[in-house]
């Protein structure tokens, strides 16, 4: 089935969302946040593009993106094959590391490029690592706004979008429900490969097909936490080859109670 088609901004600007597969850690330590921010630093430059915010988060990335130059595939093609690779040697590890390409959302109006980079800001005071947006959490453009310190944030939009820089900190610690685009919002949209990895792992079965000889108690358990991990009910019928159906009313059953 081919992917739905990416909405497109007409002003080039878009706020993306890199992540952990399954959530998982994408940054260990000071290092890696560190060398994620030079590979943003060094494809920034390469291809043309701007950011005007920024949060690595331990599991995610928001970035606030112009790029008239060069497609957000482009972008995350190269970004993310490079950090994946580095990560993957530092730590001895092979497989996916992020979940999917990135996730996107058009910004086309000016009130809504406000709420984006105040809520981009916000995510490690939302997270309890700090009292107010920049004042420690260094891995995040608020920080460097604050300390101007910054190697890859393009601070022209907000001298434009703010009179004076101390409206601007105001502005970041205003509280409001924003339905930005967010981690626990996202879809999971998990490969094949690494689903029938999960289900292996879950279930303690030496293969998928093995699956199917558990008893009905344990493939109901099962179904119910390997769809609650993200493998859709597509996924758990083509894999599993249990019916579709089955699936259904399994997963509406534990969800009702």
């Amino acid at each position: 089935m081919p992917r739905k088609p990416r909405s497109l901004s007409s002003t080039n600007v878009y706020h993306v969302v890199v992540r952990g597969i399954d959530c998982q850690l994408i940054f260990e330590d000071t290092s890696d946040y560190t060398k994620y921010i030079d590979f943003l630093e060094k494809y920034k430059s390469d291809l043309q593009f701007d950011i005007f915010a920024y949060c690595l988060m331990s599991n995610h990335v928001h970035l606030l993106i112009h790029n008239p130059n060069t497609s957000l595939e482009t972008i995350f093609r190269h970004l993310n094959t490079a950090y994946s690779t580095w990560f993957n040697k530092k730590y001895n590890r092979s497989g996916y590391l992020l979940q999917g390409r990135y996730y996107s959302e058009a910004v086309e109006s000016r009130e809504y490029l406000l709420t984006v980079i105040r809520y981009i800001h916000q995510n490690p005071l939302k997270s309890h690592l700090e009292s107010f947006p920049g004042i420690n959490y260094k891995y995040s453009s608020m920080y460097d706004y604050l300390h101007n310190i910054s190697k890859i944030v393009n601070y022209n939009l907000i001298s434009y979008l703010y009179s004076n820089p101390e409206q601007f900190i105001q502005h970041q610690s205003i509280h409001e429900d924003a339905e930005c685009l967010d981690i626990e919002n996202i879809r999971r949209r998990l490969t094949d490969e690494y689903a029938r990895k999960l289900i292996i792992q879950e279930c303690n079965c030496a293969t998928v097909t093995e699956f199917q000889s558990l008893s009905l108690i344990e493939k109901e358990l099962y179904l119910r936490n390997l769809h609650k991990k993200g493998i859709s009910i597509r996924q758990l019928n083509r894999l599993t080859g249990i019916p579709k159906g089955v699936i259904d009313r399994t997963i509406a059953k534990h969800s009702s109670k």
